[in-house]
């Protein structure tokens, strides 16, 4: 048998008190897994790096492959390709630009590592 209490703040969840709107921010930011192997990724490139080289890393990454190319695996992986690149275009690096993680040059297709990453990279 539970015990009944009479205190119904007890029943509710501790507030996330200490916790600012930067590192709520900075926790969104991380959540997602693609954003992190994008973030993993740069920091291993010092020159900025295509959408479609970018793409294939997350790629395979997501499909737990450390380094082969996605041509090599098959037609199987074109549509995952293809949706992991959207995402990336539209979702992912426009939320890691507009935090100055990374910089996104929609004309080129290219994207490099901002000075304000290292933050985000120590907690990756």
């Amino acid at each position: 048998m539970l015990p009944v209490t009479a205190d119904p703040e007890s029943l509710t969840p501790p507030s996330s008190t200490g916790l600012t709107d930067e590192t709520d921010a900075t926790v969104e930011l991380l959540a997602d897994q693609r954003r992190r192997a994008v973030l993993r990724y740069l920091d291993d490139h010092d020159n900025p790096v295509s959408l479609s080289d970018l793409t294939e890393h997350v790629t395979l990454e997501q499909r737990g492959r450390a380094s082969s190319r996605v041509a090599a695996t098959g037609d199987a992986l074109l549509g995952t390709r293809r949706r992991v690149q959207l995402s990336l275009r539209h979702v992912h690096l426009p939320k890691l630009a507009a935090a100055h993680a990374i910089e996104y040059d929609t004309d080129t297709n290219t994207v490099s590592l901002c000075e304000q990453a290292v933050e985000l990279l120590d907690r990756v």
